[in-house]
């Protein structure tokens, strides 16, 4: 029977890794505010993305370097360097959390340059497919200087942009800021984005509990937490009245003050829904609105009270890019009505409004809620997304049958079924090219015989079968003593304890489709592979 190792690589839990964007104009404090929080004992856990560390003092603050660009703090916080792509950077991040390379981290912080767009860095974030399972977006913190960034917002879009967005907005130097100063541009902020909350700081001294936990992507989080998060009472002040009954005369708006030419382009504003909305009225209404004025969507986020669902879903859109509705384990409060907040460039309450009404006016009320995520059809095949794939990699070092959790790592690499895999022969390989003539099965009486199928072999499956090749003579069967039917029932055992290892539910291997995890090796250095792939480490090839 396949055992787990007491010690091995933390494969990592199922929860979604919390991801924060700190941005803020040249000049705004960024600097000064993480090497404040580098330094905080609550960013324990907490991994911190940043473009050089020169430009962070952390000669004080460091501990031990793990390699190059990777540094472990006094505060249990890991900082790196983003080496080319920031997803690439992600992905490592996350390969190496799985290879017991780094500690457990749940919570990752990205500083972006002074003149970056944040929207362009959410929207790659989220359309990547190991961000979807992995991470989850957080809060986005946007920093302001007190003194100059009444100023910043009239001269730089990306400076008004990044406020516009952001979920909270530290006012750094607030010390050198007169009263009257502070005042005007805290009422510039509110108008410009009123869900944010504004937070003063001198010499970047704020917690990272003011700052992070803006986002409720993970249903479990308490119910405060999502209202927090939509915080749509502050948009009563800035925004006309929803669209069922209340006062909308031009009476009722507070006085507009003068904006520059900046700020006239952005908006933002609340809609509310009394009655439930048919699930398929609504989605695609929702991507339709995506599809057609992403450019103009700067942000969505709303709760939605969805006909037939017991609770409601969450949306998230930024520009063009959605996140998957998410369900909520139950209501946050009593208020049982859709409310859903848009921050827009050039784009009107009114158009937004009236899309919806006329797509909800058609809508049938006989049509079922989306299903929870990960739910699956009583017999179909069961997909691995990125994030489970990489738990199961972690998950089959610790698993002591080498061969079975070999046929295992090959069977995913190659997307071939397992049966397929212990019948691999080693004259069908051809390692120098890097490629496997997979035997076709015998041909019924009278048929042709068929062609074998080529199977590209990606770096990792390579080394993995030059590591096998080594090990043996290299003929006849791959895996001579998994091919009898009790080989069969090895593999099974491996598969169920490390997906078990790997917080994946339950079902038997013959329920797994093919699939490919070649992917989630592309671009990591050879050491790393190795890892992941148990080469190296003690390998148990018998089981008692």
């Amino acid at each position: 029977m396949a055992e787990t190792a007491p010690k091995s690589p933390d494969p990592a839990g199922a929860s979604p890794i919390a991801v924060s964007l700190l941005t803020g104009f040249l000049g705004s404090g960024k600097t000064t505010l993480l090497n404040y929080l580098l330094a905080h004992p609550d960013m324990d856990r907490t991994a911190v993305l940043i473009n050089e560390f020169g430009e962070v003092g952390l000669d004080h603050l460091m501990v031990r370097e793990i390699d190059r660009d990777v540094v472990l703090l006094k505060s249990g916080c890991i900082c790196c360097t983003v080496q080319g792509e920031l997803v690439d950077g992600l992905k490592e991040l996350y390969m190496k959390r799985l290879a017991g390379r780094l500690p457990p981290f749940s919570r990752v912080v990205i500083e972006t340059t002074g003149l970056a767009d944040p929207l362009p860095i959410i929207t790659c974030l989220m359309r990547d497919p190991l961000f979807k399972h992995v991470y989850t977006l957080d809060t986005l913190v946007t920093t302001v200087d007190a003194i100059y960034g009444g100023r910043q917002l009239d001269d730089h879009l990306e400076a008004l942009r990044q406020a516009a967005v952001a979920d909270r907005i530290l006012v750094t130097k607030s010390d050198l800021a007169d009263a009257a100063t502070m005042a005007r541009l805290r009422d510039r902020l509110h108008r410009l984005n009123p869900g944010a909350r504004v937070i003063p700081a001198e010499f970047g001294r704020v917690s990272p509990r003011d700052l992070f936990g803006a986002g409720v992507f993970d249903p479990s989080r308490k119910s405060e937490d999502v209202q927090r998060w939509l915080n749509q009472e502050a948009y009563a002040a800035s925004s006309p009245a929803h669209h069922h009954g209340e006062d909308t005369s031009p009476d009722h708006h507070h006085e507009r003050i003068d904006r520059n030419r900046h700020d006239d382009h952005i908006g933002s504003f609340c809609i509310v829904i009394d009655e439930p909305i048919a699930w398929h009225a609504f989605k695609e209404w929702y991507e339709e609105l995506a599809e057609k004025h992403g450019d103009s969507l700067l942000r969505v986020k709303g709760i939605v009270n969805i006909q037939g669902a017991a609770a409601p879903f969450l949306v998230h859109c930024v520009q063009s890019t959605q996140h998957e509705p998410t369900p909520l384990a139950s209501w946050p409060d009593a208020d049982r009505r859709s409310r859903i907040v848009f921050i827009t460039r050039d784009m009107p309450r009114e158009a937004v409004e009236q899309g919806l009404r006329d797509r909800f006016a058609q809508a049938s009320a006989n049509f079922e809620p989306p299903s929870a995520s990960g739910e699956r059809p009583a017999g179909a095949g069961r997909w691995l997304n990125q994030a489970e794939l990489g738990r199961l990699f972690a998950a089959l070092i610790a698993v002591q049958d080498c061969d079975a959790t070999d046929v295992l790592r090959l069977m995913l690499l190659t997307g071939v079924s397992a049966e397929d895999m212990r019948a691999a022969r080693w004259e069908e390989f051809d390692l120098t090219s890097k490629v496997w003539l997979k035997r076709a099965l015998a041909p019924t009486h009278g048929a042709v015989k068929p062609r074998p199928r080529r199977i590209p072999l990606g770096e990792a499956a390579s080394m993995l079968l030059t590591a096998l090749a080594e090990r043996n003579s290299g003929a006849g069967h791959l895996f001579s003593g998994l091919v009898p039917a009790a080989g069969a029932a090895r593999v099974e055992q491996a598969w169920t304890a490390a997906a078990r290892r790997a917080e994946i539910d339950a079902f038997p291997l013959a329920e797994l489709p093919p699939a490919l995890a070649a992917d989630l090796f592309a671009g990591l250095a050879p050491d790393l592979t190795r890892a992941l792939l148990g080469l190296g480490t003690e390998r148990k090839r018998e089981v008692a």
